[in-house]
């Protein structure tokens, strides 16, 4: 009983919502008048000496006056924050765990109405709640359920602002939020949670997301019949066609995950999702699709570096198909970009090498075919003089032309040649190789 009676005078002597209710001082305390009672209040408050500061502030929650009188700059709500803080570093110095637990309770009244009367503007709404959730987090011991106070005021802040929130301490109160969702085991919140605020979310935050979003779906197929009605009801739900894709993968489900990335770039026209598809016609080896979308991710991109690698695939593409003029073209588009790149003297050594290959395919090689391994030496040569980075790669590759070249019987007597000659390598050496028209150097 004794303790009791101890806790309701410190309750009528700091708890603002019984001051309210029983002996609530409009007026500044001593006669006072507002400024005056303000200046001695604030001047307390900077110096740290909160109990006698908390005397002079009461009465300001009490009356809740707009302005005052001779300070222009004057925030009520600034009052109830630094009311708040009080109450709370007046906590933090008992050692009576009845008087700590009145005076964190005083504060978390301040800071409940303040979000009341504050709480129209949504800036203000986002930083009162994301003060008193810190405020529950750091006094959960004096709260009930006080820790999951601060983690529904930290969920809230995602509600009000996801971007503003995500950002918060390197990405903690994230962290906080949903991992206590995900605990909770509410798997539609978690995910009505993960949709806010995944769009804005990037690098780890991002990841975080992803790996919750794998923790809470569990295996690909609880993911597939969640995502699913999903989709159904709204077709364009781009988050829900990635997280399908996803799944789909896992399971590695090639023609379903093939409607969902053809999907995916029909709602998210962009570079990167055409070069998903192409990359994934190129790995089925369906060449002509790749071909497709390779060019429409030419479309999407104004970026040189990306252009230049895009011809080169292409040109590999065509060299698939069989098409090894076209391909010599994309191989030229690269070297238009960039003459110092050693790979598009290599691809181009490999349609030339091709072009023997396909010249051939009916007959037996023939010393004028063996020429053009000449030229295939050309460019190998000059892939290592622009690039050294390539030069593994070339001295790889160059033995097993070397060993087809025209041999002394081939050039003298068969083709007529002398070394140091240049001979052409087009149509004059066989109609097949029309499209090449270039020369090499008998050797």
């Amino acid at each position: 009983m004794k303790q009791l009676i101890t806790l309701l005078g410190i309750l009528f002597v700091s708890t603002p919502l019984i001051n309210a209710q029983a002996n609530c001082q409009e007026e500044p305390p001593s006669g006072l008048s507002p400024l005056a009672a303000y200046s001695i209040f604030y001047e307390n408050y900077r110096s740290g000496d909160y109990e006698f500061a908390l005397d002079y502030g009461r009465w300001m929650i009490c009356a809740k006056p707009e302005k005052l009188e001779g300070n222009p700059r004057f925030s009520l709500l600034t009052q109830y924050e630094r009311m708040a803080k009080i109450y709370q570093e007046i906590a933090r110095s008992k050692e009576d765990p009845s008087e700590k637990a009145a005076y964190v309770d005083s504060a978390r009244i301040i800071l409940n109405e303040a979000l009341e009367l504050f709480g129209d503007d949504r800036k203000t709404e986002f930083d009162l709640t994301f003060s008193r959730g810190r405020f529950y987090q750091q006094n959960y011991n004096n709260i009930d359920d006080g820790l999951q106070k601060a983690y529904n005021d930290y969920a809230k802040l995602f509600e009000l602002n996801p971007e503003r929130a995500i950002s918060l301490g390197d990405g903690y109160y994230l962290r906080q939020a949903l991992n206590n969702i995900v605990r909770k085991g509410t798997k539609e919140e978690a995910q009505d949670f993960i949709d806010n605020v995944k769009p804005h979310a990037d690098g780890e935050a991002l990841a975080f997301i992803e790996e919750k979003q794998q923790e809470i779906l569990g295996s690909p197929e609880e993911q597939i019949a969640y995502f699913t009605p999903l989709i159904e009801k709204n077709p364009e739900n781009l988050d829900a066609w990635k997280a399908l894709e996803a799944a789909y993968e896992d399971l590695d489900n090639r023609e379903k995950l093939n409607e969902v990335k053809l999907k995916i770039n029909e709602l998210e026209p962009t570079y990167e999702s055409a070069m998903d598809l192409a990359e994934f016609a190129r790995s089925n080896a369906d060449y002509k699709d790749a071909v497709k979308y390779y060019n429409q991710a030419m479309e999407r991109t104004d970026d040189d570096s990306e252009k230049k690698d895009l011809y080169l695939r292409l040109a590999d593409m065509h060299i698939n198909l069989e098409e090894l003029a076209t391909a010599k073209g994309y191989v030229q588009d690269a070297l238009d970009i960039d003459a110092n790149d050693g790979r598009a003297y290599i691809k181009m050594a490999t349609i030339y090498g091709a072009a023997v290959t396909q010249c051939t395919e009916d007959r037996s090689l023939e010393a004028s075919d063996k020429v053009v391994y000449w030229l295939v030496i050309d460019y190998l040569n000059k892939a290592k003089q622009v690039d050294p980075s390539v030069a593994n790669t070339v001295n790889r590759q160059m033995s097993s032309f070397q060993e087809v070249t025209p041999n002394s019987e081939d050039k003298f007597f068969t083709l007529n040649l002398e070394n140091g000659q240049t001979i052409s390598v087009d149509g004059s050496l066989n109609s097949c190789y029309s499209f090449i028209n270039e020369s090499t150097t008998v050797r």
